[in-house]
């Protein structure tokens, strides 16, 4: 990717190279993706994502908390209304009612980024933009890039963007780029992904490399996020890696994590996420017609509350330095609020806001697309013979979940039941979406009976047998499993 482009579409330039361009180059900036209905805005920082917001209902952190099992579906509602009202995050409000610890939050708020950004990684279609022009922001999270390269080529992207990355490479040797773009240690390798590294150092052949054992298409994808990353090359020739001096001398093992008071733990890990997002008067929870001497009161007691010194620099997610943020950050306030002219700028910048939080509070929520809502109408269409319309809802709610097994299987079957895709096709896809998710039901029994049409009864039998596990009590298994023996008499 040239990465003085500004504008451009998918199907010229993937998500991955974008990304691969922006980490880079260090960029900060701001990204937004369009596909059909589909809305995603990615800030980045340094050429991190920090950030990523988008029109798909599932991908709110509080939807997210549901499906997880975190959070019911009534204290969702509630959480929901209370944060729209106050205009403060729901993360927040469910803090507060202590349906969650700040610790938890912090850590479900960075696998909820991570999942809305593996999304796009299944786009192949659309347009994408980029402005240097970046708004502040509060997030204060961070992901890095090799490791969303590596997971969302081997999760959600197209198989044949990976069968098309490594089909000339057939015959060639693997080894390890000497100067790789980005180390491997940012990466967390499954045990398949390290054999494929452990192959180039080695300098085996591809071909030795499927005869090992691995899933050709997990292979593929392995090897197709591997050079994208620069972390490994083919060769006419094998290259082994060059022996490495000795080690040095064994260092004795680093002391356990330091025990912290739980308490002032989830206090600061409270602090750390909020306070980026709050100016001056908020952070020191003081009001706008506060004297100095009441700043003053409200600035010591913080600091003394999130001194750094007080917390060990080996207590668990980085507390020290958590604190240390939040103690810059009340030395912040302190400064705007002492300054008079800083003061009075922050509190006319306080009313400005409570005038257009107003106006959007009247204007009402912006709409959102529900793959889950698009997932069910699906399902009536398809009960009541609307195959076509069916196709519709079933596809976009995959759009939108491309991280959702259900939606492509139930995609895939109506494309067959239609007649639009042959049963070599649908089984194709039928099991790229239990690659997806090994748990869902619907996929097995749709591979069942594909496999049926396709005359592999063992096949068939495996798949229907798995499906009867995954869905108790729903009699489609177990009658497709009856037609089976049925057609073999």
């Amino acid at each position: 990717m040239d990465p003085r482009a500004r504008s451009g579409r998918l199907e010229d330039t993937p998500y991955a190279a974008i990304l691969l361009s922006l980490a880079a180059g260090e960029t900060s900036a701001v990204l937004e993706l369009r596909r059909n209905q589909l809305q995603k805005t990615i800030v980045f920082d340094a050429g991190s994502p920090i950030d990523c917001r988008s029109n798909i209902a599932t991908e709110m952190l509080s939807r997210f908390l549901v499906s997880t099992g975190k959070l019911k579906a009534a204290d969702e509602n509630t959480a929901l209304s209370e944060s729209y009202a106050r205009g403060v995050p729901v993360g927040e409000v469910l803090i507060e009612r202590k349906l969650l610890t700040p610790t938890y939050l912090y850590r479900a708020l960075q696998q909820n980024l991570g999942r809305k950004l593996l999304e796009p990684f299944s786009w192949t279609t659309g347009t994408w933009s980029i402005s240097l022009d970046v708004p502040p922001s509060s997030s204060v999270l961070r992901v890095k890039v090799p490791q969303l390269i590596v997971t969302g080529i081997q999760k959600v992207e197209p198989q044949e963007h990976a069968d098309a990355a490594v089909a000339n490479a057939r015959g060639a040797y693997l080894s390890l780029t000497e100067n790789p773009r980005f180390p491997l240690d940012d990466v967390r390798l499954t045990a398949n992904q390290q054999k494929v590294v452990d192959a180039a150092r080695r300098a085996a052949t591809l071909d030795e490399l499927r005869a090992s054992g691995i899933d050709g298409d997990d292979l593929n994808r392995t090897l197709y996020a591997l050079l994208l990353l620069g972390a490994i090359e083919t060769t006419d020739q094998p290259v082994r890696e060059r022996p490495k001096e000795a080690p040095p001398v064994e260092a004795p093992p680093p002391p356990p994590p330091a025990r912290v008071d739980a308490a002032a733990a989830e206090e600061v890990m409270s602090a750390y996420l909020s306070c980026r997002r709050k100016d001056a008067f908020d952070l020191l929870e003081i009001a706008e017609d506060a004297g100095l001497i009441a700043i003053v009161k409200a600035y010591l007691a913080m600091s003394e509350r999130f001194l750094p010194s007080r917390f060990d620099e080996r207590a668990p997610d980085g507390l020290r330095e958590k604190a240390q943020d939040v103690f810059l950050a009340a030395a912040r306030a302190y400064a705007e609020l002492a300054d008079p002219t800083r003061r009075d700028t922050l509190i006319r910048k306080r009313q400005r806001l409570r005038e257009e939080a107003a106006a959007t509070a009247q204007a009402g929520p912006s709409t959102l697309i529900d793959p889950e809502a698009l997932w069910k109408s699906g399902r009536t269409l398809a009960a009541a013979g609307k195959l076509r319309e069916a196709l519709s809802s079933f596809e976009l709610a995959a759009e939108c979940d491309a991280q959702n097994g259900t939606y492509a299987a139930e995609a895939a079957w109506c494309r067959y039941r239609l007649g639009n895709s042959p049963a070599s096709t649908a089984i194709k896809l039928i099991k790229n979406a239990i690659r997806i998710d090994p748990t869902s039901g619907v996929a097995h029994l749709y591979a069942g009976q594909v496999q049926a049409a396709l005359g592999k009864r063992l096949e068939a039998e495996a798949y229907l047998d798995r499906a009867a596990r995954l869905l108790p009590g729903d009699p489609r298994p177990a009658e497709a499993m009856k037609l089976l023996r049925v057609l073999d008499r």
